[in-house]
């Protein structure tokens, strides 16, 4: 049951339209909703999910952003179940950066549906109540004898029924409930926890849906800039002569950035930007991976005592630099006016974006609209909404409206990468237990700490005398959220550290993982993916298997992965994937984030990373920054456990056991520790 109030919904009549709309307030900092006593004060404002139109279309607004997680279908799927909607008519639209009407609106860390799962269904509930209330009213019965299915209310007793429709008018009258709203059970279910095809499959494989590169406005010229040649960069000078004379091509104007070119068109601002001459001013000429990894060593500090009489184990792991690498490169469209802005973008944190371009511009809130559009990948990079200030700040010197582009060398040049990292682990292993573990993680940024202070192992393992410490190296390498995050390092470097403990202890590197764990639910996805593997049947020459597990975000999960190696060459072959993230929402959302988390596991465990050169970032594409084809994807089965009233996270959960099985089974084919990533034999 879910406690309602008066002041947790706001109801609005659709002006000339049969409609009503729901929301819910709460407060903005908190994410709680206020009690009947509480003061609607600046902090508490009103926000619509739910419309109903009068020819039945149901329409809910998304207010977090969708980069491909299934964000829209889920948020439809959770309102849907409880307003006992008629699926078919359901839609969702997209709403514009608004944090004191929606809340946060940034999606990362895997939080959205863990956030959103209880606010989304009172919503659906709430309205289906209404509805129900609306019926009653209609043919004079009791609410409580009436129900409700597939976008009707029916009252048995009498055969009548109508659909929700032709109630909207009446329900926007009626009463907001005060009390509890039952929310269905688990055995009730009819979209929850099935499978469920994603609302933009349609427009997106006809070319209809919107990505930021699609926008186009009236009077809308386009923007390249030429960006730093090394990092750190700055212009110190630049001619434009030849620049201007390149047909199109309308202005030319110096950025913090580097230097833009407006242009009517793309071919005239990329052409005119080949053209431009620019003069930099370069700090980090002589930076490169080499000497950042030293940097990295340099911070290696003392491990935790072993005990005495303990066999003990060393292990380094390196990590490089990785780009975000998204296949629609950053972009956004900007309308700056004098005293307003709207602005078009794919971006991950919509509210973020409305408040820098408000303290860029000096406006309100109301005067800056960003209108949010789907997303071809963020995973972390969009979290950063650099590409949007620069539209802003083009828009307002040019005055008029500017699509600014970045080519995938820009993208690639330009990200805000996953840091290099270095892991020095020590442990100790007797009569095959685990006795202790020493982490000491030392990810590349701005400055240099030595690895101090023992702390949390953030292990899924019972050791005794377990602990991390962190320190940092120097780099002038821009660095940002990546997938998973640190988990995307640390959980690799645990679970391959794991293996050689169980290696060195003489235990199946199974087995040894079970007698370390106590959470149950774990044990279970680790037991699955291990029993779909068949773990213990013999492989072909030349072949490895490899066992990870993880847990973080609310979820657990737990990975097999078989490889061939000949030739000094490693193919994944097969991956078996198990998950248990809770009440699942959607089953085919869940299944493709284990998919997609697979092949981004995949390439870089096997070919991708960043490199430095000459204060230079090396990578310009696909061409050198490689990823998992088509072609050299393996077999991926995905096995889901569903257990519990919530649904934890997937976005992140699906990652990081992938490179560190696909190690394992290195080490099993080849006898060969995996020492760095990607991997490469010799």
């Amino acid at each position: 049951m879910s406690e309602l109030t008066r002041r947790s919904f706001l109801q609005v009549i659709g002006a000339g339209s049969a409609a009503f709309v729901l929301g819910c307030t709460f407060d903005t900092k908190t994410g709680s909703k206020p009690t009947e006593t509480e003061p609607l004060g600046p902090g508490f404002v009103a926000n619509a999910f739910v419309e109903i139109e009068s020819n039945g279309t149901v329409r809910i607004t998304a207010s977090k952003s969708d980069m491909g997680q299934g964000v829209r279908t889920a948020f439809a799927v959770l309102i849907a179940e409880e307003l006992d909607a008629d699926w078919s008519k359901v839609v969702v639209v997209q709403a514009q950066a608004d944090s004191k009407k929606y809340g946060g609106q940034g999606v990362g860390g895997s939080q959205t549906i863990m956030s959103m799962n209880q606010r989304l269904r009172e919503f659906g509930g709430s309205a289906r109540m209404m509805l129900v209330a609306a019926a009653a009213k209609t043919w004079g019965v009791d609410p409580s004898t009436c129900r409700t299915e597939n976008g009707k209310v029916f009252h048995d007793a009498t055969k009548k029924s109508l659909d929700y429709g032709k109630l909207a008018e009446v329900a926007s009258t009626m009463p907001v409930p005060t009390g509890e709203v039952k929310l269905k059970s688990p055995s009730e279910f009819k979209l929850i926890g099935k499978r469920n095809k994603r609302v933009d499959n349609k427009d997106v494989v006809t070319g209809k849906a919107k990505y930021g590169l699609d926008i186009s406005v009236e009077g809308m010229v386009f923007a390249a800039i030429s960006r730093r040649p090394s990092l750190g960069a700055s212009v110190k000078s630049f001619d434009d002569k030849a620049t201007r004379k390149v047909e199109g091509v309308l202005d030319v104007i110096q950025m913090s950035s580097g230097v833009a070119v407006i242009g009517k068109n793309t071919w005239a601002a990329l052409k005119g930007r080949k053209a431009l001459v620019v003069e930099w001013e370069e700090p980090n000429k002589s930076a490169n991976t080499k000497a950042i990894r030293a940097g990295l060593l340099e911070a290696v500090g003392d491990h935790k005592e072993m005990p005495a009489g303990s066999k003990v184990v060393n292990a380094t792991y390196d990590f490089p630099f990785l780009a975000h690498a998204t296949m629609e490169p950053m972009n956004a469209v900007a309308d700056v006016r004098d005293d307003s802005a709207t602005i078009w973008t794919p971006t991950q944190q919509a509210d973020g974006a409305q408040n820098q371009v408000m303290r860029a511009l000096n406006l309100p809130a109301d005067k800056v609209v960003v209108n949010v559009t789907l997303i071809g990948g963020g995973f972390g990079r969009r979290l950063s909404n650099d590409y949007v200030a620069e539209a802003v700040q083009i828009s307002k010197q040019i005055k008029k409206p500017v699509k600014l582009i970045w080519s995938r060398d820009d993208d690639m040049k330009n990200d805000n990468y996953r840091p290099m990292s270095h892991h020095a682990l020590r442990g100790a292993v007797k009569d095959g237990k685990a006795l202790a573990w020493s982490h000491q993680f030392i990810k590349a940024g701005r400055g240099a700490r030595k690895a101090s202070n023992f702390g949390n192992a953030d292990i899924a393992y019972a050791i005794d005398d377990a602990g991390m410490a962190q320190g940092a190296g120097q780099s002038p390498v821009p660095t940002g959220a990546w997938r998973s995050v640190d988990h995307s390092q640390s959980t690799v470097a645990n679970e391959v550290f794991m293996n050689e403990l169980a290696i060195a202890a003489g235990v199946d590197p199974v087995a040894f993982r079970k007698s370390h764990l106590r959470n149950q639910r774990l044990i279970k996805v680790l037991e699955l993916a291990v029993e779909k593997s068949n773990w213990s049947k013999p492989l072909p020459a030349g072949w490895g298997r490899g066992v990870a597990c993880f847990q973080g975000y609310g979820s657990f999960a737990a990975h097999v992965v078989e490889v061939s190696v000949k030739d000094k060459k490693i193919k994944v072959e097969r991956v078996i994937c198990a998950v248990d993230c809770g009440q699942a929402i959607n089953v085919s959302g869940v299944e493709a984030q284990m998919q997609g988390a697979c092949i981004d596991g995949i390439s870089t465990a096997l070919k991708s990373e960043i490199t430095v050169t000459n204060g230079q970032i090396d990578q310009t594409s696909y061409t050198d920054f490689e990823w998992c084809t088509m072609a050299e994807a393996p077999k991926i089965e995905v096995h889901l456990i569903q257990g519990g009233d919530r649904p934890g996270g997937m976005g992140e959960v699906g990652y990081p056991g992938v490179p560190a099985a696909v190690a394992n089974a290195v080490h099993n084919a080849t006898g060969q520790p995996v020492r760095a990533f990607p991997i490469r034999l010799s």
